[in-house]
Protein backbone atom coordinates (compact mmCIF):
# COMPACT_ATOMS: atom_id res chain seq x y z
CA UNK A 1 0.00 0.00 0.00
CA UNK A 2 1.19 3.70 -0.79
CA UNK A 3 1.53 6.26 1.46
CA UNK A 4 -0.03 9.31 1.06
CA UNK A 5 1.13 12.26 2.12
CA UNK A 6 -0.32 15.61 2.66
CA UNK A 7 -0.26 17.53 -1.12
CA UNK A 8 0.71 21.69 -1.04
CA UNK A 9 -2.84 22.53 -2.02
CA UNK A 10 -4.07 21.12 0.79
CA UNK A 11 -1.28 22.85 3.39
CA UNK A 12 -1.89 25.85 1.76
CA UNK A 13 -5.68 25.94 2.03
CA UNK A 14 -5.43 24.48 5.61
CA UNK A 15 -2.59 28.02 6.22
CA UNK A 16 -5.04 30.13 4.34
CA UNK A 17 -7.71 28.79 7.18
CA UNK A 18 -5.81 29.39 10.16
CA UNK A 19 -4.92 32.80 8.77
CA UNK A 20 -8.22 33.75 8.34
CA UNK A 21 -9.36 32.45 11.68
CA UNK A 22 -6.28 34.99 13.29
CA UNK A 23 -7.11 37.84 11.39
CA UNK A 24 -10.92 37.59 13.16
CA UNK A 25 -9.58 36.17 16.71
CA UNK A 26 -6.62 38.80 17.41
CA UNK A 27 -8.05 41.84 16.70
CA UNK A 28 -11.08 41.10 19.11
CA UNK A 29 -8.56 39.92 21.41
CA UNK A 30 -7.23 42.90 21.74
CA UNK A 31 -10.31 44.94 21.85
CA UNK A 32 -11.61 42.87 24.57
CA UNK A 33 -8.53 44.11 26.32
CA UNK A 34 -9.04 47.66 25.88
CA UNK A 35 -13.00 47.13 27.15
CA UNK A 36 -11.11 45.31 30.32
CA UNK A 37 -8.95 48.89 30.87
CA UNK A 38 -11.99 50.93 30.19
CA UNK A 39 -14.35 48.98 33.06
CA UNK A 40 -11.17 48.79 35.38
CA UNK A 41 -10.28 52.58 34.74
CA UNK A 42 -13.89 53.32 35.40
CA UNK A 43 -13.93 51.26 38.73
CA UNK A 44 -11.18 52.90 40.13
CA UNK A 45 -12.15 56.31 39.27
CA UNK A 46 -15.35 55.43 41.05
CA UNK A 47 -13.33 54.17 44.32
CA UNK A 48 -11.47 57.50 44.06
CA UNK A 49 -14.35 59.49 43.52
CA UNK A 50 -16.07 58.13 47.22
CA UNK A 51 -12.65 58.41 48.80
CA UNK A 52 -12.53 61.70 47.72
CA UNK A 53 -16.10 62.56 48.95
CA UNK A 54 -15.78 60.81 52.16
CA UNK A 55 -12.72 62.83 52.77
CA UNK A 56 -14.65 66.03 52.17
CA UNK A 57 -17.21 64.90 54.73
CA UNK A 58 -14.64 64.61 57.46
CA UNK A 59 -12.30 67.45 56.82
CA UNK A 60 -14.66 70.39 54.86
CA UNK A 61 -12.32 70.33 51.89
CA UNK A 62 -10.90 67.82 49.31
CA UNK A 63 -7.45 66.63 49.30
CA UNK A 64 -4.49 68.11 47.53
CA UNK A 65 -3.46 67.28 44.48
CA UNK A 66 0.68 67.77 45.62
CA UNK A 67 2.56 65.16 45.37
CA UNK A 68 6.56 65.26 46.32
CA UNK A 69 6.67 68.53 44.50
CA UNK A 70 4.63 66.99 41.72
CA UNK A 71 1.15 68.59 40.87
CA UNK A 72 -1.93 66.80 39.61
CA UNK A 73 -1.52 63.66 41.83
CA UNK A 74 -3.57 61.98 44.57
CA UNK A 75 -1.70 62.32 47.53
CA UNK A 76 -1.23 60.69 50.84
CA UNK A 77 -3.98 62.71 52.63
CA UNK A 78 -6.10 59.89 50.93
CA UNK A 79 -4.32 57.03 53.15
CA UNK A 80 -3.20 58.32 56.22
CA UNK A 81 -3.85 58.52 58.78
CA UNK A 82 -7.54 57.24 57.47
CA UNK A 83 -7.62 55.00 54.67
CA UNK A 84 -10.17 56.15 52.37
CA UNK A 85 -8.76 54.58 49.39
CA UNK A 86 -6.13 51.83 49.61
CA UNK A 87 -3.55 53.32 47.53
CA UNK A 88 -2.91 56.83 46.76
CA UNK A 89 -0.56 55.25 43.76
CA UNK A 90 -2.91 54.15 41.17
CA UNK A 91 -1.68 53.36 38.36
CA UNK A 92 -3.88 54.64 34.93
CA UNK A 93 -4.32 51.34 32.76
CA UNK A 94 -3.46 53.49 29.48
CA UNK A 95 -0.33 54.97 30.81
CA UNK A 96 1.45 51.67 32.42
CA UNK A 97 3.44 51.18 29.61
CA UNK A 98 5.47 54.86 30.11
CA UNK A 99 8.58 54.13 32.26
CA UNK A 100 10.34 57.47 33.39
CA UNK A 101 13.46 57.80 36.01
CA UNK A 102 11.95 57.90 39.19
CA UNK A 103 14.39 60.99 40.01
CA UNK A 104 13.06 62.97 36.98
CA UNK A 105 9.16 61.85 36.76
CA UNK A 106 8.08 59.46 38.99
CA UNK A 107 4.43 59.53 38.95
CA UNK A 108 3.96 59.55 34.96
CA UNK A 109 2.16 56.19 34.96
CA UNK A 110 -0.60 57.11 37.86
CA UNK A 111 -3.99 58.66 37.05
CA UNK A 112 -4.11 62.36 36.98
CA UNK A 113 -5.89 63.97 39.98
CA UNK A 114 -6.82 67.56 40.18
CA UNK A 115 -7.89 69.85 42.81
CA UNK A 116 -9.00 73.21 41.71
CA UNK A 117 -9.73 75.42 44.76
CA UNK A 118 -6.64 74.16 46.34
CA UNK A 119 -4.98 75.42 42.92
CA UNK A 120 -6.56 78.58 43.59
CA UNK A 121 -5.46 78.92 47.13
CA UNK A 122 -9.08 79.23 48.00
CA UNK A 123 -8.60 77.31 51.10
CA UNK A 124 -8.27 79.27 54.63
CA UNK A 125 -4.95 79.11 56.54
CA UNK A 126 -3.37 77.21 53.97
CA UNK A 127 0.50 76.71 54.09
CA UNK A 128 3.17 75.60 51.79
CA UNK A 129 4.10 76.23 48.06
CA UNK A 130 2.74 78.50 46.36
CA UNK A 131 -0.53 76.94 44.94
CA UNK A 132 -1.86 79.63 42.91
CA UNK A 133 1.19 79.64 41.07
CA UNK A 134 1.99 75.87 40.04
CA UNK A 135 0.03 75.47 36.67
CA UNK A 136 1.89 77.17 34.08
CA UNK A 137 -0.73 76.69 31.76
CA UNK A 138 -2.58 79.71 32.31
CA UNK A 139 -2.62 80.04 35.94
CA UNK A 140 -5.69 81.06 38.01
CA UNK A 141 -8.11 81.54 35.29
CA UNK A 142 -7.29 78.51 33.72
CA UNK A 143 -8.24 76.50 37.43
CA UNK A 144 -11.12 78.77 37.68
CA UNK A 145 -12.47 77.94 34.38
CA UNK A 146 -11.78 74.42 35.13
CA UNK A 147 -13.60 74.45 38.30
CA UNK A 148 -16.38 75.99 36.76
CA UNK A 149 -16.78 73.23 34.29
CA UNK A 150 -15.91 70.13 36.48
CA UNK A 151 -16.39 71.22 40.50
CA UNK A 152 -13.64 71.45 42.48
CA UNK A 153 -12.22 68.35 41.44
CA UNK A 154 -11.05 65.51 38.46
CA UNK A 155 -9.69 63.06 38.27
CA UNK A 156 -8.75 61.65 34.58
CA UNK A 157 -7.35 58.13 32.88
CA UNK A 158 -5.43 58.88 29.50
CA UNK A 159 -7.86 56.79 27.93
CA UNK A 160 -7.02 54.27 24.72
CA UNK A 161 -5.54 56.46 22.61
CA UNK A 162 -2.35 56.34 25.66
CA UNK A 163 -2.59 60.50 25.63
CA UNK A 164 -3.75 62.74 28.25
CA UNK A 165 -4.90 66.35 26.12
CA UNK A 166 -2.60 68.91 26.62
CA UNK A 167 -4.69 71.97 27.97
CA UNK A 168 -6.71 68.98 30.14
CA UNK A 169 -6.96 71.55 33.02
CA UNK A 170 -9.86 72.59 31.78
CA UNK A 171 -10.55 70.89 28.18
CA UNK A 172 -11.42 67.23 27.90
CA UNK A 173 -12.05 64.90 24.82
CA UNK A 174 -13.87 62.69 26.18
CA UNK A 175 -13.32 58.63 25.53
CA UNK A 176 -16.72 57.29 23.68
CA UNK A 177 -16.50 53.10 23.32
CA UNK A 178 -19.23 54.39 20.21
CA UNK A 179 -16.34 55.69 18.58
CA UNK A 180 -14.31 52.40 18.38
CA UNK A 181 -12.22 51.37 21.79
CA UNK A 182 -9.01 53.04 20.35
CA UNK A 183 -10.70 56.49 19.84
CA UNK A 184 -9.69 59.61 20.71
CA UNK A 185 -9.93 61.25 24.80
CA UNK A 186 -10.03 60.77 28.14
CA UNK A 187 -11.98 58.78 31.12
CA UNK A 188 -12.79 61.36 33.42
CA UNK A 189 -14.90 61.36 36.72
CA UNK A 190 -15.27 65.06 38.79
CA UNK A 191 -17.33 66.33 41.43
CA UNK A 192 -20.08 67.50 38.97
CA UNK A 193 -21.84 64.09 37.48
CA UNK A 194 -22.05 62.08 33.98
CA UNK A 195 -18.35 62.77 32.54
CA UNK A 196 -17.10 58.96 33.32
CA UNK A 197 -20.37 56.86 32.89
Amino acid sequence: MKKRGFTLIELLIVVAIIGILAAIAIPNFLLAQVRAKVARAKAEMQTVATGLESYAVDNNEYPDDYENGWPWYLTKQLTTPIKYISSASLNDPFREHLVFPSNIYPLGNRYRYINYEADLGLWPGISGPDYSGRHWWGGANECRTGMNLFGVWKFSSAGPDQTANVSFLTVELLYDPSNGTVSLGDIIRSQKKGLAD
